[in-house]
């Protein structure tokens, strides 16, 4: 079967851009990922949500968050990214506004620097938490237990 994502990109009709949403949301000893993969008309192509067994702090979940969404778009061979992130931590780090002083956030931008440098042209935007609502859902329902993915296939 030929995703939405696929079609789009085979019919020509200016696909290959996406536009990845993302979230993390921290409990004690678990935190949530979520996933939102929009292509440039806003319709989604995919969401995805994932339970880390794990305590973090709200900036390491958020990159965590990044880096399932950034390893989520890899395999659909975009174009083009547009990250959209409620973290402005996160984007101004991304984007080299921000200095990364920590320890873990520097392994984790790390990481998420390699994705995106074999992705090619990822832009950063920060977004309001009210913007981010569907991948801010999904990032709670899995740190409260309940994960999952939806495509369009």
């Amino acid at each position: 079967m030929v995703s939405r994502w696929q079609r789009s990109k085979r019919d020509g009709d200016g696909g290959g851009r996406l536009i990845l949403w993302v979230d993390g949301a921290i409990r004690p000893g678990v935190t949530g990922l979520g996933v939102v993969v929009r292509d440039q008309r806003g319709r989604v192509v995919t969401w995805r949500s994932k339970a880390l067994s794990q305590a973090m702090t709200c900036n390491e979940a958020e990159y965590e968050a990044l880096l399932f969404g950034l390893e989520t778009v890899q395999g659909m061979r975009p174009a083009q990214v547009e990250v959209r992130t409620d973290s402005q931590v996160v984007a101004n780090q991304m984007l080299g506004l921000f200095a990364v002083r920590n320890s873990s956030l520097r392994r984790l931008h790390a990481r998420a620097r390699a994705i995106v440098a074999a992705l090619g042209r990822v832009e950063f935007v920060h977004v309001p938490r009210l913007r981010n609502r569907l991948a801010d859902a999904l990032a709670n329902e899995a740190a409260d237990g309940e994960e999952g993915e939806i495509n369009d296939q």
